[in-house]
């Protein structure tokens, strides 16, 4: 019991883990001027939206702000039409979608946002100008870490809805990653689940507008779901059928890895964000389109995002798998599994 009692606490404390930002000197957010003047940096929130799931709503609801910086160097974020900024068939520029994790409040949605694109456009060097979106949903802090924990992981299910309806409005052509960090990865494996034709305790997609798209990119970081939600017949079995490549961002020793089973009451459950998929084979083909980087070593026992952004050469990896930079596609590069080198029998 003891033990038991330890374990709870650890579990606690890693689930605002996120929340901290741990180390160095740096300010938490120095407002960055964009990588190329072309890149476009917008913020989405669905807070004014809460967890209803209806087109409609979502039409006039959808909040979305542009970021700019003034002649005096001065950043604001002026309020936009999402409409107006997203559904130009023109479009040439890649869209990167960032999603965020839990317990998270409005305004510092943009400052881990940011954080991101910082990461994002140093490390992956994109080859042309890209718009980066910073996907907010309603995850304040609720009082009692596993009320709100509870809450959340079931909030996360309207949330992929409305993240996937959002992605079906963008016109087909468009290229889109979406990076999720935590709870943001289930937020995006939802999306990607729905998109493909699944349901999510009865949400569906209905009257879709671009039933066919080019295949998306995405990242997930530190993602606290079922290892298993991916694979075929699972709660996210048709994810995969939506995505072009699939990077997992993978730590052992992150604290919410280690005592994800806490949130679930099941001890053998393992977080696709520990050691990534623990039946790798069932996904056929699909697996070839899937990597792994595994970021233990050098992040340790911490949940904190910045940490994980302070790893640059696996960061590196993760950006440049979503954007058109000439790299390794999963197809020439094998994917590192669950313990198992790259390269050597699975």
């Amino acid at each position: 019991m003891i033990r038991l009692a330890i374990l709870l606490q650890a579990f606690l404390f890693a689930l605002g883990a996120g929340n901290i930002a741990f180390a160095d000197n740096t300010p938490l957010f120095a407002p960055p001027r964009p990588a190329s003047q072309n890149d476009e940096i917008l913020l989405l929130s669905t807070r004014e939206v809460g967890t209803v799931c209806l087109g409609n709503r979502m039409r006039d609801n959808l909040q979305c702000r542009r970021y700019t910086i003034d002649s005096r160097g001065k950043a604001t974020w002026n309020h936009t039409d999402w409409q107006q900024e997203f559904l130009d068939p023109e479009e040439t520029r890649r869209t990167v979608i960032y999603v965020h994790g839990n317990r998270i409040e409005p305004g510092e949605d943009r400052i881990r946002g940011m954080e991101i694109y910082r990461s994002f456009v140093a490390l992956a060097k994109p080859s042309q100008s890209i718009r980066f979106v910073i996907w907010s949903w309603p995850s304040t802090p609720i009082p009692g870490p596993i009320k709100d924990y509870q809450i959340k992981a079931a909030r996360t299910q309207p949330a992929g809805w409305q993240l996937a309806w959002f992605l079906d409005q963008l016109p087909k052509e468009h290229k889109v990653s979406v990076i999720g960090y935590s709870y943001g990865a289930r937020v995006v494996s939802g999306a990607m689940h729905l998109l493909g034709g699944g349901q999510l305790r009865g949400l569906k997609l209905s009257d879709r507008v671009h039933p066919q798209r080019t295949p998306i990119r995405v990242a997930m970081v530190a993602a606290a779901f079922d290892a298993d939600w991916i694979q075929p017949g699972r709660f996210h079995g048709l994810a995969m059928t939506q995505i072009e490549r699939l990077v997992l961002v993978t730590n052992h020793l992150d604290p919410v890895m280690r005592f994800y089973y806490f949130s679930v009451g099941r001890r053998r459950v393992h977080a696709l964000g520990k050691k990534g998929l623990t039946q790798p084979q069932t996904l056929g083909s699909a697996v070839n389109r899937v990597s792994i980087v595994d970021v233990t070593q050098n992040v340790g026992r911490s949940h904190a995002l910045f940490d994980y952004l302070q790893s640059n050469r696996d960061m590196s990896t993760v950006w440049q798998n979503l954007t058109d930079v000439s790299y390794s596609t999963p197809e020439t590069l094998p994917p590192s599994f669950a313990g198992v080198p790259s390269g050597r029998p699975r």
